[in-house]
């Protein structure tokens, strides 16, 4: 009888094992809008590091750089600010069906706010055609043994040494979430975190995360890219906690702190795309979240020093402390249980650290 049990024990756990599993894949809507914010000239998506993919996506699409729809994507950034992670939330909200895209059904609207505004009707208009004009399935099926190339890369470079588990460790609780990992092809350097709510399932977290090659067209993925995967999937640990409309007391009490502070490092900021207090504070603890996670990990000194001094260097100054005040709930996490109970002292750390940097500004004033 305790042999039974212990088996079905065992059989639950390499299920749920199995079923949390990450698997890198490649996603034709993504390809879609990142080759179109591409020809519409978003730098963003110009990096050029993608080898011969690059070279045969500008030689297939060449006649057509003053389409309607490209036309259309430049508009949109000068009037909306369409760019970096809104292109990508747009195409993880895009359905395929019978080669016409159309917008999912949601049950929580989770399409980046810089569409709000956009008319959707007419982008799906342009949308399509650009998508019927360029033959753009031809050109993503002609692909796939790329993608393929790549997608086993990033398997066996990244994935092999990726721990899921720690995040429900460290956070005291299990994902609500679905994770996924897609690769950008066109995307260069550039990595992104966006979700999705399909009506009637589960909220899906998505990293899009960037292509380059060698020389040899050899995906240059390792090790290191292993941050960045990390970093993407803390943020849905993260940012609900400065959702205004359910967490409204942690918005109030650290709104003047953390504005205070984003003043000081708003142009730092604006050059990485954080456009407001709320973003910097989620990014400052993703960022710290991921090097706790390689000292957890037992990264060795010097690639946790790196990324520590990193970010240092992207003026998240307050870092070395931060990553202190996390590691000290994770010695204390039998009190907290989960980082939502421990929130208020990340608040109480931003207040204390504005009040310094203020203090500091006066006398070097």
């Amino acid at each position: 009888m305790k042999k039974y049990i212990f088996f079905i024990l065992l059989s639950v756990i390499c299920f749920h094992t199995k079923a949390q599993s990450v698997t890198p894949q490649v996603n034709e809507q993504v390809e879609l809008m990142s080759i179109l914010s591409r020809m519409a000239g978003f730098p963003e998506y110009r990096m050029d590091i993608g080898g011969q993919y690059i070279k045969d996506m500008d030689n297939y699409f060449k006649d057509h750089t003053e389409h309607p729809a490209v036309l259309y994507m430049k508009e949109l950034r000068k009037a909306y600010g369409i760019s970096f992670d809104a292109v990508m939330s747009m195409a993880i909200h895009l359905n395929n069906q019978n080669n016409t895209l159309s917008l999912i059904e949601e049950d929580v609207p989770t399409l980046e706010k810089r569409w709000k505004e956009v008319d959707k009707e007419e982008f799906l208009s342009h949308l399509n055609k650009f998508y019927k004009d360029t033959k753009f399935k031809e050109f993503f099926n002609a692909h796939q043994s790329l993608y393929e190339k790549g997608i086993k890369s990033y398997q066996e470079n990244v994935i092999r040494h990726f721990n899921q588990n720690w995040y429900s460790e460290f956070y005291g609780k299990e994902p609500q979430e679905t994770f996924s990992v897609i690769i950008g092809f066109c995307n260069g350097g550039g990595n992104y975190g966006v979700n999705r709510q399909i009506k009637g399932q589960k909220k899906e977290v998505f990293a899009i995360v960037g292509y380059y090659v060698d020389e040899r067209d050899t995906p240059m993925y390792n090790k290191e890219y292993l941050p960045t995967l990390i970093h993407e999937f803390n943020h849905s640990f993260i940012n609900y906690l400065l959702d205004e409309k359910h967490y409204p007391d942690h918005t109030k009490e650290l709104e003047p702190a953390a504005t205070e502070l984003f003043r000081s490092s708003q142009w730092a900021m604006s050059k990485q795309a954080y456009g407001n207090w709320k973003t910097m504070i989620n990014e400052s603890l993703v960022r710290a979240a991921v090097i706790c996670y390689m000292l957890d990990m037992d990264y060795d000194l010097a690639t946790i020093e790196n990324e520590l001094s990193e970010q240092i260097q992207r003026n998240f100054r307050w870092m070395p402390e931060l990553v202190s005040l996390l590691r000290k709930y994770e010695k204390k996490q039998q009190k907290y249980i989960t980082f939502e109970n421990f929130y208020p002292n990340i608040m109480d750390f931003f207040q204390e650290y504005a009040r310094r940097d203020k203090k500091q500004y006066k006398v070097l004033k």
